[in-house]
């Protein structure tokens, strides 16, 4: 099974995913622009390839007429290395729209297209309006982007061009089961769609916690420690999050937050938390991208918050045995976390909400430790890399079949 992936860059869980795709038999290729350019989330690590049991091929992107990065010589690069299988996420998935040359290259040589999505900020087909009304889209620095007639006018367009790709797809493969409910209104069938899941280096994780046990921990014991893992861009809602601790902060003089993460806004949060009276409570510790370095850390905290966009790191979290407190993320969060079981939904942007939700565990040590080992065994059990990586090799089979 030789496997082609379209990429703006290689983030570290996509890496570990496709070492153990390759571990597991498939012959893996990865297209990525050339330099390394990546046009991923600011401040979003990736792989620079060391380690990986995949190709990669470097090729030169351009913006095509819908505006949307594509690769010009992919279908030169598809007549060369010969998969049986191309899988290309948003945006480049697009290109199948604009490049006749690439639907010509794919039919003769007859390999499966396959569109990978979250999906994420993803309307029902035909209900962009009625969708935004409810769920405004923003952007990284929180700019409401789903609003005025342009915007809904290149919802209208991108709606048919998205339908037109997946009414042509041999497959498509969902990060959440909400993909499951939304992709078939795009003209792909129900049965051509795949639940994968999502999952980090769950394995490097592990390895990590176990060594980690017989170390000296790297903070002192509080069984009142919160901690946030993410980029600091304003979408991860860190500021609503310390809002939400100085509340729990009067009532528990003890309590500590750890944010894990750097970016813009980190200056901002830093005053915030002086303004607040909160800072000498709260830890910034910068990015951290090791296993060990974070493993360490979630090692000795007890409730992992995250209170605006994200994913991965409630996966982390939940290794660790650690019940979650989340809101509206990226749509895998309703996969992994069951309100009352192993953690909170809170209301979005509401920082009372949120504050309740955390005294709610910080006040039952033993709600907290059952929640705990409700998160381990659903990432045991249900989503992890193995798992993940195994859906992945079900879904190609069935697509090949």
């Amino acid at each position: 099974m030789k496997l082609l992936f379209l990429f703006g860059g290689i983030p570290p869980y996509m890496h570990a995913l496709l070492n153990k795709l390759a571990q597991k038999g498939a012959a893996v290729t990865a297209v990525i622009p050339a330099g390394r350019d990546s046009i991923l989330g600011k401040g979003v690590k990736v792989t620079d390839g060391s380690g990986a049991c995949y190709r990669i091929v470097e090729s030169h992107t351009k913006k095509s007429g819908i505006g949307k990065e594509v690769f010009p010589q992919l279908p030169t690069v598809i007549a060369q290395e010969q998969p049986d299988i191309l899988i290309a996420g948003w945006p480049w998935f697009l290109q199948y729209f604009t490049q006749q040359q690439l639907r010509t290259t794919l039919r003769r040589q007859s390999v499966q297209f396959v569109i990978r999505e979250i999906p994420f900020q993803m309307p029902p087909y035909g209900k962009a309006r009625s969708y935004f009304r409810l769920h405004p889209a923003y952007d990284e620095e929180m700019k409401t982007v789903s609003r005025g007639t342009l915007f809904y006018l290149r919802q209208w367009i991108m709606m048919r061009i998205r339908r037109y790709c997946y009414a042509h797809a041999d497959g498509a493969l969902a990060y959440a089961s909400s993909g499951k409910e939304l992709m078939p209104g795009y003209g792909i069938a129900h049965e051509k769609v795949f639940v994968t899941g999502n999952s980090g280096d769950t394995e490097a994780l592990l390895r990590e916690k176990e060594l980690l046990r017989d170390e000296s921990p790297v903070l002192p014991k509080n069984d009142r420690r919160i901690i946030h893992i993410g980029r600091l861009v304003k979408w991860k809602r860190v500021d609503l999050l310390l809002d939400a601790f100085a509340q729990v902060s009067s009532r528990y003089p003890d309590a500590e937050l750890v944010v894990v993460g750097d970016g813009p806004e980190r200056e901002r949060l830093r005053l915030q938390a002086e303004k607040l009276k909160v800072a000498e409570k709260v830890r910034f510790t910068g990015a951290l991208h090791e296993p060990r370095e974070v493993g360490a850390l979630l090692l000795v905290s007890s409730l992992y918050v995250l209170a605006g966009m994200g994913g991965l790191s409630i996966n982390d979290a939940m290794a660790y045995g650690l019940p979650v407190i989340c809101s509206v993320c990226d749509g895998t969060e309703r996969d992994l976390v069951t309100h009352g079981v192993n953690g909170f939904f809170f209301r979005e942007n509401d920082a009372d909400d949120l504050a309740e939700k955390i005294a709610t565990l910080l006040d039952d040590p033993d709600r907290r430790k059952r929640m705990g080992e409700a998160s381990r065994e659903v990432i045991a059990h249900r989503i992890n890399l193995e798992t993940v990586a195994d859906r992945y090799m079900d879904a190609f089979t069935r697509i090949l079949a």
